[in-house]
């Protein structure tokens, strides 16, 4: 079984897009999909209880969360879950029909499977377009957004580095970026055997998914980039972003000190590249 973990907290109108979207799966194999609910207080319960009734099987199950940020988030999912492979997928994440699919035929031990994303730089206006559409009708947009017929879909500089380095465009200089806890599975036995994800990360913004990344690449997982796991980030601002990575930058770097990782502000900073961060990590 593949469990979907979907750590959630204050997005009721995206997180009704991301659930109406996969419930129009085409999955071979079962699956199942837990909501954890992070204390959110903007009627995301009620946008919960009125898809139950609207969504086809498998309904979302949902999970109290520990309000101790989205490593703590994850790893409650992650011990609620049934499933032999472990899918964490974000609450602003549209998907195509084969996504899940995708995922779940992954299955190797070893294996750590992301589905790339792209942007969405028109999603708040596409969001309050649809925020009351009906489920059949939210679905159809969704499946237009993914197609990339809503508008055009850009890669952010993480996404084009795994993207590349999968393609052979240039050297695996960091293989563990592709752990992006916005679109990708493991092995649940991999994911416990190296403790999860580090609750230590608190309630800030960033890395704790690619720390995680470290430690399972050091393991022995390897990724794997798959065109039909791929998603679309409902783009939203977050005017504090730089301040909350710097500082879990930080904590990342303490854990590991590896170059590739001290470098990741060439790529992820303002103004980051992929050239520039390759370039450095071959230096």
């Amino acid at each position: 079984m593949l469990s979907v973990v979907i750590p959630t907290r204050d997005k009721a109108a995206s997180l009704r897009a991301t659930l109406t979207a996969l419930a129009a799966q085409r999955c071979p194999l079962p699956y199942e999909v837990l909501v954890v609910d992070d204390g959110s207080a903007d009627g995301t319960r009620e946008t919960l209880r009125a898809l139950d009734g609207e969504l086809a099987a498998p309904r979302p199950r949902v999970v109290a969360g520990p309000a101790r940020g989205r490593a703590a988030v994850r790893n409650a999912g992650a011990r609620a879950a049934r499933g032999e492979r472990l899918l964490f997928l974000d609450d602003d994440i549209l998907t195509p029909a084969g996504h899940l699919a995708a995922h779940a035929q992954a299955g190797a031990r070893t294996v750590l499977a992301h589905g790339p994303l792209r942007e969405f730089p028109g999603a708040r206006r596409w969001l309050d377009r649809h925020r009351d559409a009906p489920v059949a009708e939210l679905a159809a947009a969704a499946a237009r957004v993914v197609a990339g017929t809503e508008g055009r879909l850009p890669r952010n500089t993480l996404e084009t580095l795994i993207c590349a380095m999968d393609a052979g465009q240039v050297p695996p200089v960091a293989p563990w970026a592709a752990c992006v806890g916005a679109n990708t599975s493991m092995p649940r036995a991999l994911f416990e055997r190296v403790g999860g994800f580090d609750e230590e990360f608190g309630r800030g913004w960033g890395c704790e998914d690619l720390e995680l990344g470290v430690r399972l690449f050091a393991a022995g997982a390897r990724a794997v980039v798959p065109a039909a796991a791929a998603g679309v980030h409902l783009t939203h601002a977050r005017p504090d972003r730089w301040d909350q990575h710097a500082a879990n930058m930080e904590r990342f770097r303490a854990l590991h000190d590896l170059p590739a990782v001290r470098l990741l502000p060439e790529l992820l900073g303002e103004g980051g590249g992929v050239r520039a961060y390759v370039a450095a990590c071959v230096q």
